[in-house]
């Protein structure tokens, strides 16, 4: 059974292409993670999922039907799928008015209202809170009483835009115990996007990796932690090891930390590149030591200083020829490295 399949998906703002997706199947009841650097189409993507943006060309399937972006089609589908904002916004009043405003809008009973507001709150660890004025509550209180009102309204689906950004590490690991323990109990099917690649690791049953608006299906490959430091204004440096460092622009770079992980795309590394076509981004030599076949592809392993992974169709190998044990030069592109925050390295 598949709950979303996504096919020649495009999303475009005037000449800018932001989300180019050939093909995707999101299956029900799992949890899937959609890791990404800002400006990656992540947020996009979230939004034409709960049906509140429409894509500018290709075809969206929820549980078997085609979407047809009318509004009256839509508005049945809203009812059972529910986007949590990375910036949630409670109304003024007190914390159980806002849990229980969906419900209300939806016409539930008082009595059922009561319920599973109470319910909710105490999922998130609120339920002290239910007659707090808002105004009042941190960030990651916000957050949590905002999970609570979507979870409130009993979704089939819950995409999460950052629901762990900008929190402290207490409230995080509530917000995702509370998705891990509604997946795992409701059943709920989850989708939520973050900086964390650890998150995605720890939580979910699939992880998506958005490059330039594209879907890549190798985001277990090329993973390094680095540490970060600004040599000169607008780029930053990252280091891999003593002697090997790349450097990426500011902008590619989360802001605020000085440790990272760094996922660098096999796609996008050049064999043997020619130069004069060849300007943003970074030039490495290193030796061959490994080809393998995967399916249509070949695998390459260089090393460079680090072992990096090259992914190669059949027709790009024959062109290159690589052997083992050569000497060859390698060119990164800013456009195929992902730098994101890495709460891993905490442990």
């Amino acid at each position: 059974m598949i709950l979303y399949k996504l096919e020649n998906m495009q999303r475009t703002h005037g000449s800018r292409t932001v989300l180019n997706i050939d093909f995707l199947e999101i299956r029900p009841n799992a949890i899937y993670t959609l890791i990404g650097p800002n400006g990656a189409g992540k947020t996009t993507l979230l939004k034409i999922l709960a049906f509140l943006d429409r894509p500018s060309s290709g075809r969206l399937h929820f549980d078997g039907q085609l979407i047809r972006f009318n509004e009256k089609h839509l508005h049945s589908l809203r009812r059972r799928v529910v986007l949590f904002d990375q910036n949630p916004i409670l109304f003024t009043g007190t914390v159980r008015k806002n849990v229980e405003f969906g419900l209300k809008v939806r016409k539930i009973s008082k009595e059922v209202r009561k319920q599973r507001t109470e319910e909710m709150l105490a999922l998130v660890g609120m339920e002290n809170f239910a007659d707090s004025e808002t105004r009042g509550l941190s960030g990651g209180e916000v957050k949590r009483v905002a999970l609570a009102r979507a979870l409130a309204l009993r979704p089939d689906v819950l995409l999460c835009d950052e629901p762990t950004a900008n929190v402290d590490g207490e409230n995080q690991e509530i917000i995702l115990n509370t998705l891990k323990q509604i997946n795992k109990e409701e059943k709920t099917s989850i989708i939520f996007s973050t900086h964390y690649l650890s998150q995605g690791q720890r939580l979910a049953d699939h992880t998506l990796l958005l490059q330039n608006g594209s879907l890549s299906d190798l985001v277990n490959e090329n993973i390094f932690r680095v540490t970060l430091s600004q040599p000169n204004a607008g780029k930053i440096l990252c280091k891999l090891t003593e002697q090997l460092s790349l450097t990426l622009p500011n902008d590619r770079v989360p802001a605020g930390i000085d440790v990272a992980k760094l996922h660098i795309d096999p796609q996008k590394i050049v064999l043997d590149p020619k130069e004069k076509d060849m300007v943003h981004g970074t030039y490495l030599n290193g030796h061959i030591f490994e080809l393998s076949q995967d399916g249509s592809r070949i695998r390459i392993g260089i090393d460079v200083g680090i072992r990096l992974t090259l992914s190669f169709s059949l027709g790009k190998y024959d062109r290159k020829q690589p052997r083992i044990g050569e000497r060859r030069q390698l060119f990164i592109p800013y456009d195929g490295i992902v730098c994101t925050k890495s709460d891993l390295l905490k442990s």
